[in-house]
C-alpha cells in the first residue's frame, strides 16, 4: 500500500499515498495538527510533477475545531488548496454534527475563494469517487486509496488498545 505515515496517535492520523494527502480526525484537530498537515501538503505539492489531492476524514468521534484551529484551516484554504486539484473533506456522522461540520467548512470555503473549490460529502466511498479522475490509475487508482483509508483507519484503532 506504500502509504507514508507523517504523524499518527489516536486523535489523528497524517499520511501520504502516491499524490494524496489523507487526514483522518478522530479526536480534537489542534492548531500544531493543522500546522503538520499544511506543510505536508506543501512539501508534496512542491516536490511533486503529478497534481495533488487531499482527503480528510472527519470521524464523528471528532468535535468541532475551536477558533485557533479554524483560522489555521481558513489560511491553508487560502494559501495552499487552491495549488491542488482537489480537496474533498468527509463529515461523518449524522444530523446536527454533520451540519455542522459542513457548516464549518462551508463557511471557510465562502469567506476565502479559491479557484479548488471544497467538497463536502458524507461518506469516504463518496470522496473517493470524487477524486477518481484525479488520481493515478498505475498505483491502484480509487480501489487502492479506499484499501489505503482503510488501513490507516485500523491502525489508528490499534493505537487505542
Amino acid at each position: 500500500m506504500d502509504a507514508r505515515i507523517v504523524d499518527q496517535n489516536p486523535d489523528v492520523c497524517l499520511a501520504v499515498w502516491q499524490q494524496t494527502v489523507i487526514h483522518i480526525w478522530r479526536g480534537q484537530p489542534t492548531v500544531e495538527s493543522i500546522a503538520e498537515m499544511v506543510a505536508t501538503c506543501n512539501e508534496l505539492i512542491s516536490s511533486s510533477r503529478a497534481p495533488v489531492t487531499y482527503l480528510s476524514i472527519v470521524e464523528r468521534s471528532s468535535p468541532p475545531p475551536e477558533e485557533p484551529v479554524r483560522a489555521a484551516l481558513a489560511q491553508w484554504s487560502r494559501d495552499v488548496v487552491p495549488r491542488m486539484v482537489g480537496a474533498v473533506i468527509v463529515a461523518e456522522g449524522s444530523g446536527f454534527r454533520s451540519a455542522l461540520v459542513r457548516g464549518v467548512g462551508l463557511a471557510l470555503a465562502t469567506l476565502m475563494p479559491h479557484r479548488i473549490p471544497f467538497k463536502f460529502v458524507s461518506s469516504v466511498d463518496e470522496a473517493i469517487n470524487h477524486l477518481a479522475p484525479k488520481l493515478p490509475v498505475a498505483s491502484g487508482g480509487a480501489p487502492m486509496l479506499r484499501k489505503v483509508v482503510e488501513h490507516l483507519r485500523s491502525s489508528m484503532h490499534t493505537q487505542m488498545t
